[in-house]
């Protein structure tokens, strides 16, 4: 079940390794993301048409340059700096590890057109290219990376990406004294919600108060998008210990719920 609200380009942007950002914040950096691969795409456009190899290993050089630098794409540089000020956007974070797997991929793809002008094959490179400017044309629409859609499924496979705890474990936890945090908003928390849970939406999760931060939190959403993006930012402000359990759906029937204003 996906969580009905956060967008697709919002979801995909989590994918992309935007974990930490509330959905206010991921809306604020919606069109500024899709700067950078914009023009780096429109650059490679060109070297396409011109057979202009130096370009396509100057746009790789960005590719992967960035791979090794979170904070200092020269694209990435320009938005803030220049680009974000004529709307008044906001500045846009640091590039976490899958978006940069996604520029060095991009930059090696580059490389190889370049090479392959240079060796006079430019069916190839228009190949390559044809696939590399599809991909970026999907990520500048939608925000969905491919690379990074396989990324989460390779780190599943290998059992190495972190998953809500169980119910079982979480119905230990809250047993042992941890608390129940639902980081949906006030509407859907007073329709329903889990027995005994208390209401910090995940938009304003860090003003949770500071004897709670010391304690073991239980967090869950309705789907589980939301209390993965809640956890990390959490675990940002301060707080000790905390679990994402994933979503309502899954939890009710061993946590009891309830409904109405909360008395």
């Amino acid at each position: 079940m996906q969580d009905p609200h956060l967008s697709f380009q919002q979801r995909s942007m989590v994918q992309q390794g935007y974990q930490c950002f509330s959905q206010a914040e991921l809306r604020q950096y919606e069109w500024g993301l899709r700067f950078t691969p914009t023009v780096c795409t429109s650059l490679t456009i060109l070297a396409l048409i011109q057979h202009w190899w130096w370009l396509n290993f100057a746009v790789a050089a960005l590719g992967i340059g960035a791979f090794f630098t979170p904070a200092k794409h020269p694209m990435d540089w320009i938005y803030n700096n220049l680009v974000r000020h004529l709307f008044g956007a906001a500045r846009l974070p640091p590039n976490p590890l899958q978006r940069r797997l996604a520029c060095l991929s991009a930059g090696v793809l580059n490389l190889m057109i370049g090479g392959f002008f240079l060796l006079q094959l430019p069916i190839a490179a228009y190949i390559t290219g044809a696939v590399l400017v599809t991909l970026q044309v999907i990520v500048i629409t939608t925000h969905f990376c491919t690379l990074s859609w396989l990324y989460e499924l390779g780190m599943r496979a290998m059992g190495w990406w972190e998953l809500p705890i169980s119910p079982t474990d979480a119905k230990q936890k809250l047993d042992s004294g941890a608390i129940l945090i639902d980081v949906r908003s006030q509407a859907e928390f007073t329709r329903e919600r889990l027995a005994s849970a208390k209401n910090y939406p995940v938009d304003s999760i860090c003003s949770i108060d500071d004897d709670l931060k010391s304690r073991p939190l239980l967090l869950y959403c309705a789907s589980g998008m939301r209390s993965q993006i809640a956890t990390n930012k959490l675990r940002q402000c301060g707080a000790t210990e905390v679990y994402d359990i994933g979503g309502l759906s899954k939890l009710q029937d061993l946590f009891g719920t309830e409904a109405g204003p909360c008395t």
